[in-house]
């Protein structure tokens, strides 16, 4: 699934006006498909009085066309005007041509069509919406919210941009957005006011999609079968990666056990845990299969900068590095962190603590001569952009973007709608539930992350594929034990059904 920020779609559809296919031709296709959809829906419920709201931009020239196409067809529609009459040239056009579809626009007989309709098709305000609702528009709208409603492109009053949303933002069951899916519809809390969204192709060339700069799409099931590695039936563990895990202390063993638990269940071949002591003691009882490098600690029971060289001697011999769970920050941690990232060569997966040791001396990441993953939560991506969670919050693909084009790196920024950015484009995921907002949810993502880059993924694929996974298990979990029971050690157990299923996909099974 495509996803466009609100500037990308004006260059689609002005790449489209010069490459032959006019504005017109785009208003026209984008209100047949608007018609087909509702058509569908009344069908459904055998009979339907459709009214359609409008603004005075070409999101309600999209409506116009529709109700149009459906009046011909015999059903009955209601257009309401809420901002007066269309103030571009192409909206104006499609009014002019409703012919004598009955049109409201008094507040009174507003309020009244919408109770009178079965279906309330929300036209007002696009992706370029700003500002705020006035007090009458906001009435309106919580009236209409009441009724099957239907978005188009956007649910009026949200940011097609970051996700935000505006108070009386409309709230749709149903969303058809035109060309490609907007980004701030897959991101909380506008995703949750758009209901099931609706992809319509309305004939932009391919050509002018492949102009866009920095590309994004959403995350599917589909998308991340073609990434997992097939298995020879005469291989063997040393060509499914060697893991490196660099984690734990004597204060958050839970995070090697979690991280390492996962890593196993992704499929590695081989995995060596360096930790303190007491971690390893307690993670080899219920995790026999992996290697173990007892670390020197201090007094705390957090490694030290002096196990730097048994560290950088395993990781000569490994596929993958993953540097943090549980790590704790102290000088001395810091010290490791740097000297880690300074001469390790195999890809670095950078998570929790592997990241607050190195944000008083970001910069150094310029220097890693190896692939470098990043793995922030909202609070840890602003320890490194040294601003507030909420600034992170408000432009999530433009913080995450930025960075990853700045840096060399993958991000992958993650919370409700996880962002995987590289330098060239970035996915987003739609998998994952609320109940996965317990502590140790980001350590068996770190895991599963590392495993299969150590297997020689690439590490956007990685990205996708885990970050997709992980939210999956979450979903799995919840259904079976609720999001307010589940934990994250849950995930884990949900992985080889998972696993099992896209093996079966990959079959065609």
């Amino acid at each position: 699934m495509r996803l466009v920020t609100p500037q990308q779609m004006k260059l689609l559809e002005d790449l489209s006006d010069k490459s032959g296919v006019s504005y017109t031709q785009l208003m026209e296709r984008a209100g047949q498909q608007l018609s087909v959809f509702l058509l569908r829906q009344i069908r459904q419920k055998k009979d339907g009085k459709i009214l359609f709201l409008c603004g005075n931009g070409n999101n309600g020239g999209d409506c116009f066309v529709a109700a149009r196409l459906l009046s011909a067809q015999g059903v009955p529609v209601c257009v309401g005007l809420l901002c007066g009459i269309p103030k571009t040239i192409l909206a104006y056009s499609m009014y002019k041509q409703l012919g004598d579809i009955p049109v409201v626009s008094s507040a009174d007989q507003l309020k009244e069509a919408i109770r009178i309709a079965d279906f309330v098709v929300d036209g007002v305000f696009g992706t370029g919406f700003h500002g705020t609702l006035r007090p009458e528009q906001a009435e309106l709208f919580q009236l209409a919210s009441s009724r099957f409603c239907i978005g188009v492109d956007i649910p009026s009053g949200g940011n097609a941009e970051t996700g935000a949303v505006v108070p009386g933002t409309m709230r749709c069951r149903m969303t058809v957005t035109f060309g490609a899916c907007k980004f701030g519809m897959v991101q909380y809390p506008l995703k949750s006011y758009c209901g099931e969204i609706l992809v319509a192709d309305i004939g932009i060339p391919e050509t002018a999609y492949q102009q866009i700069d920095y590309p994004m799409a959403g995350i599917t099931e589909r998308m991340i079968t073609g990434f997992l590695p097939s298995r020879r039936p005469d291989s063997h563990k040393g060509q499914f990666g060697k893991l490196l895990c660099v984690t734990g202390s004597e204060q958050m063993p839970g995070a090697a056990m979690m991280s390492g638990g996962a890593a196993l269940r992704c499929g590695v071949g081989l995995m060596r845990v360096a930790a303190p002591r007491t971690v390893i003691a307690a993670m080899a009882a219920r995790y026999p299969e992996p290697m173990y490098l007892p670390m020197e600690t201090d007094e705390d029971g957090f490694v030290l900068s002096a196990n730097a060289d048994n560290l950088l001697e395993e990781a000569a011999k490994s596929t993958a590095v993953l540097i943090g769970c549980g790590l704790g920050q102290t000088e001395e941690t810091k010290a490791l962190v740097v000297r880690l990232l300074q001469e390790v060569t195999c890809p670095v997966i950078l998570d929790a603590d592997g990241i607050n040791c190195v944000t008083g001396c970001i910069d150094m990441i310029r220097e890693v001569k190896a692939p470098l993953i990043l793995t922030p939560h909202p609070a840890e991506m602003a320890r490194l952009l040294h601003c507030t969670v909420a600034a992170v919050q408000s432009a999530r693909m433009e913080q995450a973007g930025s960075f990853a084009r700045q840096y060399g790196v993958t991000l992958v920024l993650k919370g409700a709608g996880t962002i995987i950015a590289t330098p060239e484009g970035a996915f987003v995921n739609s998998t994952g539930n609320s109940g996965m907002s317990k502590g140790g949810s980001g350590d068996v993502l770190a895991g599963m992350l590392a495993s299969l880059i150590a297997q020689g993924i690439p590490p956007a694929n990685a990205a996708c594929l885990a970050v997709f996974l992980h939210g999956k298990a979450g979903d799995c979990a919840a259904e079976r034990l609720s999001e307010q029971a589940m934990l994250p050690t849950d995930l884990i157990g949900e992985l080889p059904g998972l696993f099992l299923r896209l093996e079966r996909r990959r079959r065609g099974e």
